[in-house]
Formats: structure tokens, C-alpha cells, sequence
């Protein structure tokens, strides 16, 4: 009664613990499906920014090729280029009439945000730059990749490029006249002009970041004033200009706020931006979420030296947070009375599990999951060429034992050979019932010459171990160590015929195949 009891009440004990870890196991899984679906809805924020970040500079990249195409490509700019190029003394006079040529051009671009037009000649020296024409004769092919790709692939170039003086999206395009390539003009989008367009579409407050080491090598040095250096990652600097242009939007961020999301999230924003992926960052102040899409730009060779930011306010994620709540406190009943059920199964599966891999009269394993230990011992030779050998053994004259005391006392026998085997074997080895009064060992990483040893221990072990008054008990083994190139199959058929031989050679002995 007393045992009852004890059975009862740890039973009891047990169904609670696993109730309770489950339920901490509930609440988890749940606060992990809230964090998905602020994943997922973050996931999707980001791509739309993505997509419109794309959407206005393929619009822009349509505008640039109409000026190249219908404006720059002209006969009259290139020859000036050209001869601005061939008379050194006279270069000065071609590059003050280019400027004046293109002055009403450029003022019109500058105010659509197209600030930077740019000519350089074919071997890297700038010629003219509208936006400072007082900066002209430095060479720009080992500051800049871009000049350098142009005009020696003579290909054009559309992407993110650090100048001398701006963060732009660049277009650059060789130039030809009369089929000889005289050099490259680049037409510059300003960032600013995207900051302004995403936050008409979504508000907020948009801030252009770009690599330090790129803005201290390029830029000039009267140039560099604009960049600020940012407080929540070292290798970055800001474009004051558009931030604080930024800043002026009816629906933008307070300063204050911004500086709480980035110092809150510092890690995972330099942790991502070392990785050079889009990514969402999220904090909750004064009871209100925000959030900021980092979308990459990307340069020449997929370089990612610059990245746009975008700080916009995020009810959604209240109310992700709140149906997380709601949630825990409905379901937590249903969850206990679930997880009765399923500890439950988990009882009933345990002993048919059991079953299915144990012999019923001696508790070893059974063949089924012999065969199983096979197939990974061999797997792991394949991977790792470690070695293992198989055993195999059978009881001397189990049918005279059978006939002579009945199958009581066969079962006794095999019983307690199961229990002797497993006592001497090691924790590595897997040991099992393969049919009948037949059981077989798999001894793992051993060679043959040690499983041979192995097994004459074990032989002389059952020897003399007393099974049975006035009845000696003795086993003949078989030995086989697997091959390079063996098969399961043939490593078995070795070992049997090994075993075969130990009985045509007199039983209560070890053979062995090699």
C-alpha cells in the first residue's frame, strides 16, 4: 500500500514539473511568434523602403541618361573636352567656355537635387567641375574606382560613389569623339534628394551614413566639415546636411529619440553593418515604438561603403505586443489541459518506443536496432575511417540445454548471459540479441586484433560463470573487423562464417576473418 503511494505521489510530482516546464516552454514559444511577426512586419517596412530607395533612382538613372543621351553626348562638349585636352596651354580658356556653356544646364539640374557634373579626362585628371569650378587638375584614379573603371573599361557606371566633395548616387559615362575615348562625365544625385522623397511617402527622419576611412582618403580636406561623426559606431560618419534638412519635416524624430534608439541597439547596428546587410532596428520611449531601416547603397564591385537611414514612429508593434498578452491570458487553461494530454501520449509512446528497440525476454537490444547501430558505426567509418568490428555468438548445445531442463530454464540461461555481457562490456560497445540463442557485440573504433582479444575474455568470462548446477556453459565467437570497401551485409557473412568455423573447430572458441 505504502509503495502505492510513493508511485502515486511521484507521479503527481512528475506530471507538475513537466506542466510547468512546458507552460515556460508556451510562453516562449509564444514570445518567439511575437517576435516573428515584428520580424515579418519589419521585414516587409524594409523591403517597401528598399523598393521606393530603388524606385527614385531608377527614375533618377531614366533623367541622367536623357542629359547624357540629349545634352552631354554633343558634339560641341566633347570637342571642347577634347581640345581642352590636346592643348595644355590653352585649357584654362576650354574650361571656362564649357562652364559658361553649361551654367544655365547646371543651375537647372542643381535645383532637382542633381548637384554634381563633373568631366575629367580619359587618364583621371578633372577637367571641370560645375558645382567648384575653382577645383580642377587632380587625379582622381587612386582616389576613386569609379573614374578608374570608366575609363579603362569604357563602360558606364551607376551606383554609390564617394567625390571629392559629395555623398552621391553617380552616373558615369565614357566619352567618345569621333570614336577615340577623350573621357568620362559624371552626373551626381544627391541623398538629399532621396531623404526628401521618402519622408513625403512615410515621414519620419532620413540620415545618409558613409565609411570614415572612404571620407578621410577622398574628400577634400575644406570638404570635410559636413561629416559628423557618429556616436553609436566608430568606422561611420553622417551628412550633417541632410539630417539636418531631415530634421525639418512635419513627421520627423526628435534628436533626442534617435540617439536612444542607437545607443540602445548599438551592438546589433555594428554587428550588422559589419555583415553589410539591410536590417531594422526598434526601441519603445515613452510608451511609443520607433523604429530605423538601414537600406545599404551600394558602390562599384557591390562595395557597401554608405548607408540611408530611415527613423519612422511604429504603432504597429503595440499592437503586435498587446495580442501577445491577450494571448497568454486566454490559452493559459487550454495549455494545461493540453499538455496533460500530450504527457499523457508521451507515457503511452515511451513503452511502445521501448518495445520496438528491445528484446522482450532479455531487455538488450533487439536486431532491429542492431542494425541501426550499423548503419551509423558504418556511416561514421565513411566520414572518419574509424574503425569497428562485429562479434558475433551463439550458446554450445542450446537445444540440449532446452530439452534437457525445458524452456524455463533456456530462458534463465539467456537471461542471465544478457546480464553477464552487459556487465563486462564497454560504455562504447552495443550489445544485443540477434535471433534465438544467437547475440552479437559491435565493438566500436576496435580493430580486430583487440576485438579478437575482447572476445576471448568474454568467452572465458561465460566459461566460468555457473548458469546452471552440473551444466556447463560455454559460447563459440565469431569475429570480423569491417573493410575499406566492405559492405554491412558482407562485415555479417564474415562474422558468421568465422562463428561456423569455431563450431566445426570444436565450439568454446574464438574465430576470427580478416
Amino acid at each position: 500500500m505504502q509503495r502505492t503511494d510513493i508511485y502515486k505521489n511521484k507521479y503527481y510530482l512528475l506530471i507538475l514539473c513537466v506542466i510547468i516546464l512546458l507552460f515556460f516552454l508556451f510562453l516562449f514559444y509564444n514570445y518567439q511568434i511575437k517576435l516573428n511577426e515584428q520580424e515579418y512586419f519589419l521585414d516587409n517596412n524594409l523591403t517597401r523602403i528598399r523598393n521606393e530607395v530603388n524606385l527614385i533612382l531608377n527614375t533618377y538613372n531614366t533623367s541622367a541618361n536623357a542629359i547624357f543621351n540629349n545634352i552631354i553626348n554633343s558634339k560641341e562638349i566633347k570637342r571642347t573636352i577634347k581640345f581642352g585636352w590636346e592643348f595644355e596651354d590653352r585649357r584654362d580658356n576650354y574650361r571656362f567656355y564649357l562652364k559658361n556653356n553649361l551654367e544655365s544646364l547646371y543651375d537647372n539640374l542643381n535645383s532637382y537635387h542633381i548637384h554634381q557634373l563633373q568631366f575629367n579626362f580619359k587618364n583621371g585628371v578633372s577637367f571641370l567641375r560645375m558645382d567648384r569650378p575653382d577645383k580642377y587638375g587632380d587625379n582622381l584614379f587612386e582616389l576613386r574606382e569609379t573614374i578608374r573603371y570608366v575609363n579603362q573599361s569604357k563602360q558606364k557606371y551607376f551606383g554609390f560613389d564617394q567625390s571629392r566633395i559629395f555623398s552621391d548616387y553617380s552616373y558615369i559615362y565614357p566619352l567618345f569623339y569621333k570614336g577615340e575615348h577623350i573621357g568620362s562625365v559624371e552626373i551626381g544625385i544627391s541623398f538629399k534628394a532621396i531623404a526628401e522623397l521618402l519622408a513625403k511617402n512615410f515621414g519620419g527622419t532620413n540620415i545618409l551614413i558613409v565609411k570614415k576611412d572612404l571620407v578621410n582618403r577622398v574628400v577634400f580636406d575644406d570638404e570635410k566639415e559636413k561629416y559628423q561623426q557618429l556616436a553609436f559606431v566608430d568606422d561611420f560618419l553622417y551628412d550633417a546636411d541632410i539630417y539636418k534638412k531631415s530634421l525639418e519635416f512635419p513627421i520627423g524624430i526628435l534628436q533626442s529619440e534617435i540617439r536612444f534608439m542607437n545607443n540602445q541597439n548599438r551592438n546589433v547596428i555594428k554587428r550588422n553593418l559589419d555583415r553589410k546587410i539591410d536590417f531594422a532596428i526598434n526601441s519603445k520611449i515613452s510608451g511609443k515604438y520607433y523604429t530605423g531601416y538601414f537600406i545599404r547603397i551600394e558602390g562599384i564591385n557591390d562595395n557597401i561603403n554608405a548607408y540611408l537611414i530611415s527613423y519612422l514612429p511604429n504603432d504597429s508593434l503595440r499592437l503586435i505586443n498587446n495580442n501577445f498578452n491577450n494571448t497568454l491570458l486566454v490559452s493559459t487553461f487550454l495549455l494545461i489541459l493540453t499538455i496533460i494530454l500530450i504527457s499523457l501520449i508521451f507515457y503511452s509512446n515511451s513503452s511502445l518506443r521501448y518495445m520496438a528497440k528491445n528484446d522482450q525476454l532479455t531487455n538488450v537490444s533487439n536486431r532491429h536496432h542492431l542494425n541501426e547501430v550499423l548503419t551509423k558505426e558504418y556511416e561514421r567509418k565513411q566520414r572518419n575511417n574509424i574503425p569497428f568490428s562485429f562479434i558475433i555468438f551463439d550458446i554450445d548445445h542450446f537445444k540440449r540445454i532446452n530439452d534437457n531442463y525445458g524452456h524455463d530454464t533456456g530462458d534463465i540461461v539467456l537471461k542471465k548471459l544478457s546480464q553477464l555481457i552487459e556487465a563486462n562490456i564497454r560504455k562504447s560497445d552495443y550489445f544485443g540479441r540477434w535471433g534465438g540463442e544467437e547475440f552479437v557485440i559491435i565493438a566500436t573504433e576496435t580493430s580486430l586484433n583487440d576485438a579478437v582479444a575482447f572476445a576471448e575474455k568474454l568467452n572465458k568470462i561465460i566459461e566460468e560463470y555457473s548458469f546452471i548446477e552440473s551444466e556447463a556453459i560455454t559460447v563459440s565467437l565469431g569475429v570480423a573487423e569491417i573493410k575499406e570497401t566492405e559492405k554491412i551485409d558482407d562485415l555479417i557473412k564474415r562474422a558468421d562464417k568465422a562463428l561456423y568455423q569455431a563450431k566445426e573447430r570444436g565450439r568454446n572458441r574464438v574465430e576470427a576473418i580478416k
